[in-house]
């Protein structure tokens, strides 16, 4: 066992790619603070230093030498300590086909001072949003570290979820005679993700009969073409696979553990797993973090007076606050009053500045200019497109006078069947919903009506029917082919669940099938042109689906 008084420190820290020296910081404080308090023992996430996704950062050498040099300045603090920190290792006696030498996802190990071992990642995820054999070795080989009492069992993320895998780490390090199980992680969010660690966690430690400690990462990286989240939330399970320690959700946290509890601490009973509170969370830390990394403070946003523009507005003041929001409203001739008063509304409950511009007299002047190229061609909708464009045009040159970005409001479901325009209600430079079906985003508004104890989405925005308001009397369930209480569940069945056309039909009609299957694979190129997604489901349209622009094959 431990030596008494040698408390156990748990640092969920956020570190980003490409900013060492802060995270080198961040860790020398949390190893200070953890000394203070007696801690022998601090346990990181996993690549803490460098950070997680710093995707092909790590092909440089100088990237890798810095890193290096990091941890030895974070050895210097390391006495009558060990602390377990998640690094890139390298061997320069082997290179790679890509004429760099090997590189490892490895943990440190040191006290008093000096690295005592360095345990490498054994399982390299290669699937969804993942790539890591692009950048690193199967580690080297797995070893026992003694501390104090103890044999530490030390292990990186993915090396826990063994299920699939012919090599089963946690199982070989128990038979190496490993006391308690140690993984760090850098493990990004979805809806329901906690539930999957915590069942899994629970189940080893239970068929081991041994403590577990789980480090998660928090914050908010890119994972090239959309925004992965990390929601922290670190676990801690005695040897009866009871949960007795569970970190704060999306943000910092540093706690620590007596060790006479990893025996005989008393469960914990976690709060009540609530989705769309987790959604909203991750919504609103992926939207701050976005715009300190990108050092911009300003969002614009077109408000239409409907649901997605709404629920994004309303992320993004508790994001960044009301003084930098401002919600453009661009009505048209097809726009209804009604929809202009619950925009208003909307912005004034959220305290955000607002302008009105109307976009009619663009509208007639493209028109004009065009007449001549359009002519013996009938209305159809080109002309819809045109005034997505224009408001597009509008909210841009306003980011670039005020140095600001526009956040786009698509949602979903409306992204899988292409129900956006090019160039107009797409642009933006984060696209928060992009990732949220169309029912999803219904039940964030009265979240984030309860939330705030007041209504801020005006009740109208919700009650309404969806409409887009580019023609007469349009609705988006007419433009579609089906309401959304069909389509957006149909939608998540087919980019999430990866179902088929003769499982789907069992459940849906044949024609809305073929329908909702054939608008997905058509519109694969306005994808692929699409602002950053927040990923926040298990299947995000981005790296982690990644289609042919164009195919014949139907699923």
């Amino acid at each position: 066992m431990f030596k008494e008084n040698s408390n156990l420190a748990i640092a969920q820290i956020s570190s980003y790619p490409g900013e060492i020296s802060d995270n080198v910081k961040k860790i020398i404080n949390s190893i200070i603070k953890a000394k203070s308090i007696g801690a022998k023992l601090i346990i990181f996430p996993e690549l803490a230093i460098p950070g997680y996704m710093s995707l092909d950062l790590m092909l440089y050498p100088k990237y890798i030498e810095e890193n290096l040099k990091a941890l030895d300045k974070i050895k210097l603090l390391t006495k009558d300590v060990m602390a377990i920190i998640g690094f890139i290792d390298q061997d320069r006696n082997k290179i790679g086909p890509d004429g760099t030498a090997i590189r490892y996802n490895s943990a440190a190990i040191i006290y008093d001072q000096k690295i005592v071992a360095i345990q490498d990642k054994t399982l390299l995820p290669n699937y969804d949003v993942f790539f890591e054999k692009r950048y690193f070795a199967e580690g080297r080989d797995r070893k026992i570290i003694n501390f104090q009492d103890l044999k530490l069992g030390i292990e990186i993320c993915e090396d826990l979820w063994d299920e699939n895998y012919s090599v089963k780490v946690s199982q070989d390090l128990i038979k190496k005679g490993a006391d308690i199980l140690i993984n760090i992680s850098s493990s990004p969010f979805y809806l329901g993700k906690r539930n999957d660690r915590e069942n899994l966690i629970k189940r080893i430690s239970l068929k081991f009969k041994v403590p577990f400690v789980y480090v998660n990462c928090v914050g908010v990286q890119d994972g090239y073409d959309g925004e992965l989240v990390f929601d922290g939330q670190s676990m801690v399970f005695n040897n009866k696979g009871e949960l007795i320690r569970l970190g704060k959700e999306f943000e910092d946290d540093i706690f620590y553990i007596n060790p006479a509890d990893l025996w005989n601490g008393k469960r914990l009973t976690p709060p009540r797993y609530n989705q769309i509170h987790d959604l909203y969370k991750a919504l609103v830390l992926a939207i701050t973090s976005y715009f300190r990394r990108t050092k911009f403070r300003k969002a614009y946003i077109g408000l239409s007076g409907g649901i997605d523009s709404a629920v994004v507005a309303s992320l993004a003041v508790k994001a960044l606050g009301s003084k930098n929001v401002t919600g453009i409203l661009m009505p048209s001739q097809f726009t209804d009053k009604e929809s202009i008063n619950d925009a208003k509304k909307l912005a004034k409950n959220l305290t955000i500045e607002y302008k009105i511009i109307f976009i009619n007299g663009l509208f007639k002047n493209f028109q004009k200019s065009l007449k001549n190229s359009f002519k013996e061609k009938g209305v159809d909708t080109t002309e819809e497109n045109l005034q997505a464009r224009i408001r597009g045009m509008i909210l841009m040159a306003h980011a670039n006078k005020f140095k600001g970005l526009v956040i786009s409001t698509a949602n979903k479901t409306e992204t899988a069947l292409g129900y956006t325009t090019l160039y107009g209600d797409m642009c933006g430079a984060i696209a928060p919903l992009a990732d949220v079906s169309k029912l999803l985003v219904y039940e964030l508004a009265n979240f984030i009506n309860q939330e705030q104890e007041i209504g801020i989405i005006p009740q109208n925005i919700i009650k309404r029917i969806p409409t887009a308001e580019l023609r007469v009397n349009q609705t988006d369930e007419q433009s579609l082919g089906a309401p959304y209480s069909i389509i957006s569940p149909l939608v998540d069945e087919i980019i999430e669940g990866g179902k088929g056309s003769k499982e789907l039909e069992k459940k849906y009609s044949k024609k809305v099938v073929e329908h909702i299957t054939n608008l997905i694979n058509q519109n694969e190129y306005k994808r692929r042109q699409a602002a950053p997604a927040v990923k926040v489901t298990k299947k995000a349209f981005g790296i982690g689906r990644r289609i042919p622009i164009v195919h014949q094959f139907k699923i």
